[in-house]
């Protein structure tokens, strides 16, 4: 079974935007590859959530187990 199931491939993270169309990016907070923030693509400000949308799918960000991060996509229920 795939540890990432539902990952999204990097050409569509490119397009990941909050839930206004604003784009948003997702990075490592430590040195070696750990923790999980994002910030808005214009003027690098925060973006308070792990939560993004790539063409109205929702998706969510978290770090990838050996580093980085991972984007997948959410199962609505």
């Amino acid at each position: 079974m795939p540890r990432y199931p539902r990952y999204v491939c990097a050409d569509c993270v490119a397009l990941a935007t909050d839930e206004h169309g604003r784009g948003v990016q997702f990075f490592n907070t430590g040195v070696l590859g750990t923790g999980c923030a994002g910030s808005y693509r214009a003027g690098q400000t925060a973006y308070p959530s792990d939560q993004c949308w790539i063409n109205g799918q929702r998706c969510r960000a978290k770090e990838a187990r050996f580093g980085g991060i991972v984007i997948e996509v959410v199962d609505d229920e």
